[in-house]
């Protein structure tokens, strides 16, 4: 079992996003209360009631706190399992669902209040449980987050972003659900200054280099979603007439264009066109990490339904380059207006 795993960097990145109205100011990105943005397209132009702060309370600030992290995680009754290559580190702590089963809880320092953004890391089983439940505690109260523990795994998987007080505290518990079946797992979260920020950097875990060379000749959903998140933040500028460029300006088939590239794949700059290329996945449900997602938001119909496409990250959320809040962002998937479809590409070599 690993020591020690606490990270607390100046140099992380971390774009925030943040409302300038109070009352919008809980809604940002936070599960249900991104409701105020719900009648908003996030890929076409609108005008919208935010200030980008670009650092939130404490710039560059992240910490990862893990289940094997001295003082700063319990989970009283809970067995240990270690040898899991999907686990954060290695190893992790389950628990059947049950009522009366004590929460584990990931002890975390608030270091100024404002909005942060928790991820979280759990190996994806299917004798894991449907419906873990993260509580979070934010300014507003506490605010309960249900994760499908059987996929989005072996990755870090935002669960949204709150608006925290400043102290160190147990503000992070996982429970299970005496509805569900399976394991419930906790593993490790970290927590980013900001309401976007890329939690691979802050975790150590981003890849390496500009084009991706992975041992076996294979990629998966995850490395393309680890690969997108490196673009976060940066500027949207509409391709055509403006040329594509990597982490200077990109539009949503611009973003999606360049993080395929690394892999070798080449998709034209263009959401219908893209639309033609890989393998139609038949249900919203059957999501995984790395699909391509498709938005009719000009409510084109069967004339040009596709004029908006991100990057399927896991638990209902998607990596986009979005014209609302003018640049690449994780955001929920729910609340993009349109969804058409999904194409899975190919990610043999």
């Amino acid at each position: 079992m690993r020591r020690l795993l606490l990270v607390c960097s100046a140099g992380c990145l971390a774009a925030a996003l943040a409302w300038s109205f109070p009352s919008l100011a809980a809604s940002a990105q936070t599960g249900s209360k991104e409701s105020s943005a719900a009648n908003i397209s996030q890929g076409s132009i609108a005008t919208h009631p935010y200030v980008d702060v670009s650092d939130g309370p404490s710039p560059g600030y992240s910490q990862v706190v893990d289940n094997a992290t001295p003082g700063r995680f319990e989970a009283p009754g809970w067995g240990e399992r270690s040898g899991d290559a999907q686990s954060f580190g290695g190893d992790h702590v389950y628990s059947q669902p049950s009522e009366d089963a004590a929460p584990a809880r990931f002890k975390v320092e608030i270091p100024a209040t404002g909005s942060y953004s928790i991820y979280a890391w759990w190996p994806a089983r299917a004798s894991n449980s449907a419906a873990a439940r993260f509580r979070v505690s934010t300014t507003s109260g506490v605010e309960w987050t249900e994760v499908d523990q059987r996929k989005d795994g072996g990755m870090w998987v935002r669960l949204g972003a709150y608006k925290m007080e400043a102290g160190d505290n147990y503000s992070v518990q996982i429970f299970g659900s005496s509805e569900g079946d399976g394991e419930v797992v906790a593993d490790a979260v970290v927590v980013l200054s900001g309401e976007q920020a890329n939690p691979e950097e802050a975790a150590g875990e981003e890849i390496a280099g500009e084009r991706v060379t992975v041992a076996g000749g294979r990629t998966t959903g995850r490395d393309v979603v680890r690969m997108a998140r490196r673009h976060l933040g940066t500027r949207y500028v509409k391709s055509p007439p403006h040329r594509c460029r990597a982490y200077r300006r990109e539009d949503c088939s611009c973003h999606t264009k360049v993080v395929f590239n690394r892999f070798g794949r080449s998709l034209p700059d263009n959401p219908p066109s893209q639309w033609k290329r890989g393998k139609r996945v038949k249900k919203k449900s059957h999501l995984r990490p790395g699909d391509l997602v498709f938005f009719d938001e000009n409510k084109n119909g069967k004339l040009q339904p596709w004029d908006h496409v991100g990057i399927y990250s896991g638990h209902g959320n998607l990596i986009h380059a979005s014209s609302y809040f003018g640049k690449v962002v994780e955001s929920k998937m729910k609340y993009i207006h349109g969804y058409w479809g999904a194409k899975r590409i190919k990610r043999l070599r």
